[in-house]
């Protein structure tokens, strides 16, 4: 058992004194750490290493549900506060005793999970630092057009949290991983353009020259780009565009927002919303998983979920609220901070691979658009008619082959057209940008605005 355990068994047991007149008691404690190298001008221009962590109380009573939360975890001023302010918070919330009901313990109710990656600990700074200083020597030395390097450099990150609560759960979990990124200034007479990449990983192997050759390409590319012409056309979408459309839609999958009918899924259950070759999964724990954990946000052990098979809605993504509104169980999908209240979030949510390359899927388009890169979600989703108008990057497609680097463009449509009209997929998952994990795509149409 963790220092971290210990310390929230004692603030429990502190707790329990100070709300012997609550009927339910959770405490959620998470701490993290980060460790940064920089460089520029080929050396160490920054190093930083920053901790923060708290603790979150819930009291349910009376079918009423009171939250807050501390920093000071070791302060017992800090736990007296904490406990008059969730008690505080009780006056204030609606009561649905059928619904604010915390988990009950299960056979995985006391346990440790140990996902730390000793490979990653044991990188000294020196190497570290080495690294970081490789990424921006092998940028300059790929093109004479990459003028400046910005910014370079990892960041180590550790992650840990438990959970505590008066039906007998009693886990924790710790983990770790690593982050590369580089930004790169590509000139070429008066013009000027700029790209960024990052590449994470739960293992310490990294290659420096397929990163930083896929960032210099991308910059250099940009140099010649030419504008299209607006129309409708084939494309194939890259893993990484794949990941930012259906990232930007994950909503759509939450029981909560189902249930308050501001998902275009309301109602599609067991029916087809996408391409026979769709199957979509939620695996809360693989080996490359970024987003690895063995219990969600409320101490409910994760599991597998088939989300989509073959094109059909099978599941939503729930936590013990919602599913009790709906009369099942939670499918352990419940997502939260030591500050924030329970929400609904999925772990690692992958889009099944196909079997064809993304050589073959360009091959099948005679005039189309390759696009490799998606910005302006945060305006250019419409998350309850599932339209989408984002600004894109990427390249045309003539006769079955790439032709030239297009300027930045304009690509809409509907998510739900979207996913429906996934004619092929390709084996070409990247595992390594977030816990979305998506292949590349041939898509039947999408319109274009250059």
């Amino acid at each position: 058992m963790s220092d971290n355990l210990n310390v929230l068994k004692e603030i429990y047991e502190s707790v329990k004194n100070k709300a012997k007149d609550i009927e339910q008691i959770e405490l959620y404690m998470s701490k993290s750490a980060e460790e940064e190298f920089i460089v520029r001008e080929r050396d160490l221009d920054k190093y930083t290493f920053a901790e923060s962590g708290g603790i979150g109380l819930r009291l349910i009573n009376n079918g009423k549900v009171g939250i807050s939360f501390t920093e000071k975890i070791n302060s017992n001023e800090s736990i007296e506060i904490l406990v008059n302010n969730a008690k505080s918070s009780l006056n204030y919330a609606a009561s649905e005793p059928d619904f604010n009901v915390l988990i009950e313990n299960d056979e995985d109710s006391n346990k440790s999970y140990d996902m730390i990656n000793n490979d990653i600990v044991n990188l000294s700074s020196d190497e570290l630092k080495k690294i970081s200083l490789s990424i921006e020597d092998k940028l300059y030395s790929l093109d004479k057009r990459i003028v400046n390097v910005p910014s370079a450099g990892l960041a180590r990150y550790n992650f840990a949290k438990c959970i505590i609560n008066s039906n007998g759960i009693c886990k924790e979990e710790k983990k770790n991983s690593i982050s590369y990124y580089a930004e790169v200034i590509a000139k070429d007479s008066d013009t000027i353009k700029t790209f960024f990449d990052f590449y994470s990983s739960v293992n310490a192997v990294f290659d420096v020259n397929p990163f930083t050759k896929k960032i210099a390409d991308n910059a250099v590319s940009k140099l010649s780009a030419k504008p299209i012409s607006s129309g409708k056309y084939k494309t194939v979408f890259t893993s990484k565009a794949m990941r930012t459309i259906i990232g930007a839609y994950l909503g759509l999958f939450s029981s909560e927002a189902v249930q308050k009918k501001l998902s275009l899924l309301q109602g599609k259950l067991n029916q087809k919303i996408a391409s026979d070759i769709i199957n979509i999964k939620d695996i809360p724990v693989f080996d490359k998983g970024l987003a690895n954990t063995h219990f969600d946000g409320e101490g409910s052990s994760t599991k597998d979920l088939n989300i989509i098979s073959n094109g059909i809605l099978n599941n939503y993504l729930y936590n013990n609220y919602t599913a009790r509104k709906d009369n099942i169980k939670t499918t352990s999908h419940a997502s939260r901070s030591f500050k924030s209240s329970i929400g609904i979030s999925c772990h690692n949510f992958i889009l099944e691979n196909g079997i064809n390359t993304q050589d073959e899927l360009i091959s099948q388009v005679k005039d189309g658009i390759l696009v490799n890169s998606l910005t302006g979600t945060h305006s250019g989703v419409n998350a309850i008619s599932g339209d989408f108008s984002l600004q894109a990057e990427g390249i045309k497609i003539e006769n079955g082959r790439l032709s030239y680097t297009a300027s930045p463009f304009i690509v809409s449509g509907n998510i739900l057209d979207f996913l429906s009209s996934v004619e092929m997929l390709a084996n070409d998952t990247d595992y390594n940008h977030s816990s979305i994990y998506t292949p590349s795509a041939l898509i039947k149409e999408l319109s274009f605005a250059s």
